[in-house]
């Protein structure tokens, strides 16, 4: 199943936008889009959502625009048959929630201001305050098994001696957690069929004669597989022997699963409620260890139960690192949504959390992000992860997951020439690939001759002899610097590559450096040579290598147009653009 579109009308910084992005399930999708483009009200559009409607918080408004429309969130996709269905919530109702959970992890750290009275005037301090973490809105009343070993064997009969005591086993977290995910077993156990042949097998035990081990023994030679045979009560004592190494033989198996069919059957509600408190105290034992293992400051941070609720309460911000709080609040904000995405179609926001942690823990987030995806495949559910981010992966290398995909938000068209593009994607080919590289996207006082292989490969036969690409370039580049609009963006990377190479190449006085400076293959490389005979090279040239760095690299599938007009619109970038000198 594929989200093909969301589509976000008044939500604080978005009057209208649709989103056409194509996202696949399982797979981690990294959302790009500068700052101020509405990347959090992107966010705030999923966090809104509630059961029954969307419901904006006091501030997350849209002003302006038309003031007739109403806040509203669409999600398009195609389900596994091919057929396209479109879902929206608004202030009226929510047909999102029908198909997909949704959970959104943000930023927690928010100032806060303090009002203090001195002789009559009133001051305020500011200062940076997290918010805490809700792992579980309602802890579940603490309710026990009601187990009794002495009247467990008193019910069973004459022999109730050779049943060991399960009171250890409803103490095992885990094994009750695989219990609860059961409980449609456990009904096939109880009922009267299954229950009649397990009485039989009882009752024959009941009349044997001797101490515990030899009724065992006696049970495995002549009702062994009879309780084979009763398929659930098998698979019951199945989980048994997996979720716990106390009892290694079948029949010790066999004679808890009927003990514990047993509770379940005299009364089933007060078992699923000592399951669930049970499953509670799993989970928070596990948010502490979790919590403890990313937690190196000198505060203690760790869930504290308080009016009801499981709580990860934080320091004041000035008291712990960014980067451990940043992690810890990730983490304990992961564990949450784990709660929160029950359905097989869940949508996870994270809106711009990895773009401020350190390297240590970015691989932290990503593992963790990776086993939740794991999790939900394992249960055959869907997950669409979506990161949110200012930082284009293609450039800054943040994200290492094997399988990630890039979606640019700020999607633009531009009049990119279509033979430039061509050129991009056949630079590769044999019969021009050096010639290309050396006197078309670098700089070289030599000039190309390769018009008969341009020909035969498509190309614009008049771009590979003499000056005319240069001069295409160059005039591009002269209308980006003048705000005239229609520019190639790609033809202006390679003109400030070029360029700056000119300049540099220009400064060198020695024969053989030059030489050596035309070979290279990298712009870096050949203004680190540059330098090193003594050349001033300006730091700007090397910061402007994220314009000529990756975009003369053509990768198909990729857009390759979106992220260069970004960075070419930053006023910053144009003005670096600017200053390079005229040659």
């Amino acid at each position: 199943m594929t989200i093909n579109k969301i589509k976000i009308v008044k939500v604080k910084g978005i009057g209208s936008k649709e989103f056409p992005i194509n996202i696949l399930p399982n797979k981690p999708s990294l959302l790009v889009a500068p700052n101020g483009f509405g990347k959090s009200s992107f966010a705030i559009a999923f966090s809104s959502l509630n059961r029954d409607r969307l419901k904006l918080e006091d501030g997350h408004e849209h002003i302006g625009g038309n003031a007739l429309a109403k806040p509203e969130l669409s999600v398009e996709f195609t389900d596994k048959h091919g057929n396209t269905h479109a879902l929206v919530a608004d202030k009226e109702n929510n047909q999102i929630s029908d198909i997909f959970s949704c959970f959104v992890i943000n930023n927690k750290v928010k100032a806060k201001g303090v009002g203090r009275k001195f002789g009559g005037k009133t001051s305020v301090s500011a200062s940076l305050h997290i918010d805490p973490v809700v792992l579980v809105d309602n802890i579940p009343r603490n309710v026990s098994f009601s187990y009794s070993y002495t009247e467990s064997k008193q019910a069973f009969g004459n022999n109730g001696k050779v049943l060991p005591n399960i009171s250890p086993l409803l103490l095992n977290l885990r094994l009750v957690k695989k219990l609860s995910d059961n409980y449609s077993l456990l009904d096939q156990v109880v009922k009267s069929k299954c229950r009649r042949e397990i009485d039989a097998i009882i009752s024959d035990i009941n009349l044997q004669a001797g101490n515990a081990l030899e009724i065992k023994e006696w049970i495995r030679e002549n009702k062994l597989e009879d309780m084979r045979n009763m398929a659930d009560v098998q698979l019951f004592s199945d989980i048994v022997s997996n979720s716990s190494s106390k009892f290694e033989n079948e029949i010790d198996n066999f004679l808890v699963a009927i003990q514990i069919a047993n509770i379940y059957k005299n009364d089933k509600a007060e078992f699923k409620a000592a399951c669930k408190f049970s499953n509670y105290s799993l989970e928070k034992t596990e948010y502490t260890e979790l919590t403890k293992a990313f937690n190196s400051t000198w505060c203690e941070i760790k869930p504290t139960e308080k009016k009801g609720k499981l709580v990860l309460n934080f320091p004041k911000a000035d008291q712990i690192s960014n980067g451990q709080r940043d992690i810890i609040t990730f983490i304990a904000c992961l564990c949450r949504a784990k709660r929160k995405l029950k359905k097989d179609n869940s949508i996870l926001i994270i809106d711009e959390v990895f773009d401020y942690l350190d390297d240590a823990n970015l691989i932290a987030a990503q593992y963790y992000i990776s086993k939740f995806i794991d999790e939900f495949k394992g249960e055959d559910k869907r997950l669409y992860p979506l990161i949110l981010t200012h930082l284009d992966p293609e450039y800054f290398k943040n994200f290492a997951f094997s399988k990630q995909k890039t979606y640019y938000l700020d999607k633009r068209n531009a009049n990119v020439n279509e033979h430039m593009v061509k050129l991009l994607r056949k630079r590769g080919e044999q019969s021009i690939k050096d010639d290309v590289s050396k006197f078309l996207f670098h700089y070289h006082p030599g000039s190309i001759n390769k018009k008969i292989e341009f020909a035969a490969l498509g190309l614009k036969e008049t771009w590979g002899q003499g000056s005319a690409f240069h001069d295409f370039i160059f005039q591009q580049l002269g209308k980006y610097k003048k705000l005239e609009e229609g520019f190639d963006p790609l033809a202006v990377c390679c003109a400030v590559r070029v360029l700056i190479e000119k300049l540099v190449y220009n400064e060198l006085n020695n024969a053989n450096d030059k030489n050596e400076f035309i070979t290279m293959f990298t712009t870096r490389k050949k203004l680190e040579l540059a330098e090193s005979r003594g050349v001033d090279v300006p730091e700007y040239y090397y910061l402007l290598g994220v314009l000529y760095n990756d975009v003369m690299h053509w990768k198909n599938g990729k857009d390759h147009i979106t992220p260069v007009i970004i960075k070419l619109e930053n006023n910053t970038i144009r003005k670096l653009v600017c200053d390079i000198p005229e040659v």
